[in-house]
């Protein structure tokens, strides 16, 4: 007993230690904040309420094509897409948003697929868009598809990109992905993201391993990664986000899907390589699959005229 009574204070003063540092460390954060002198391209729309950070990329030739608005995945912005949008643009106009809760839009809970399609909706409407094609990254996957099971007229297609819309991991197919969220604890969870992005190195590593030899990860380019993470309240949002239940729609949801899509993956892309990729375009019932041979899941900003070049053809498709 008495040995399990100095275990159990061990453990207690441990976490008071680690508790309290976080708390400290959080609070000397926010007296010695870092701020990015970084580019911050764009213009602000209200979308259905969210101030939300849109760019634009106007066609260089105009052709008449539908526009495509592109939707980014998890922990992204629309930074993901400055490489290849403006070689998408050579002749239809392009825009790209930041999903609440991330980048320069406003971090506005519930961070949740329903709000998200809203979001998505709103920005159709303050930018007007006619039927355009919505390209989806990663989980920007699910709330492209959202948004074409809600309102199908309002869109040419969807393009699955490097994601499969669905809430799910691996083979498992019968409950959605939930990580470790009882890890997520305040002030402990915050401290952890706040030291990660306050420098480059675990960022720059992260981002050159989903990216592939030619990523820019200069400092430059991994200080574009890290600025909106150094943004007010933009760790809880994150926090918050990662603590949901991950957005997806189901595989039965997917099959109703409507309009024409496209899925375009990554062969080296562990989270949806091949297999993924053709179970995807079943349930949605589309032959337009292209595979990126040897690229990796940020294909789009790593290889950006191989990933424009396999794309166009499927928006061309669509269109």
């Amino acid at each position: 007993m008495r040995w399990l009574r100095r275990v159990g204070v061990t453990l207690l003063v441990l976490v008071l230690l680690v508790v309290g540092g976080s708390a400290a460390y959080l609070g000397w954060d926010r007296l010695a904040p870092v701020r990015l002198d970084v580019p911050r391209p764009g213009f602000d729309v209200d979308a259905a309420g969210v101030r939300t950070r849109v760019e634009h990329w106007p066609a260089a030739r105009p052709s008449g094509r539908p526009p495509v608005l592109l939707v980014h995945g998890f922990a992204e912005s629309t930074y993901v897409w400055s490489r290849v949008a403006p070689l998408l643009a050579a002749d239809r106009d392009v825009y790209a948003y930041d999903v609440r809760g991330f980048g320069y839009t406003d971090r506005v809970p519930p961070y949740d697929l329903a709000a998200d399609t809203d979001q998505l909706g709103g920005v159709l409407a303050a930018l007007g868009l006619e039927r355009p094609v919505l390209v989806g990254h990663s989980s920007g996957v699910a709330i492209a598809l959202s948004w074409a099971l809600r309102a199908p007229g309002s869109i040419t297609g969807v393009v699955a990109a490097n994601g499969d819309g669905t809430p799910y991991f691996g083979d498992d197919r019968t409950t959605p992905g939930a990580g470790p969220r009882w890890l997520l604890v305040p002030p402990v969870a915050p401290a952890a993201v706040t030291a990660v992005v306050r420098h480059r190195a675990v960022v720059r590593s992260v981002v050159a391993a989903q990216c592939g030899p030619g990523c820019p990860v200069d400092d430059a380019a991994v200080d574009r990664w890290r600025a909106p993470f150094l943004e007010p309240a933009a760790v809880d949002a994150l926090v918050d986000v990662v603590r949901r239940p991950l957005i997806g729609l189901t595989d039965a949801q997917e099959t109703t899907v409507a309009v024409p899509t496209a899925v375009l993956y990554s062969s080296d892309d562990e989270s949806f390589a091949r297999p993924q990729a053709l179970a995807t375009a079943a349930r949605l019932r589309t032959h337009l699959v292209t595979e990126l041979p040897g690229a990796r899941h940020l294909a789009l900003l790593g290889e950006p005229e191989r990933f424009a070049a396999a794309l166009r053809p499927q928006l061309d498709a669509l269109g």
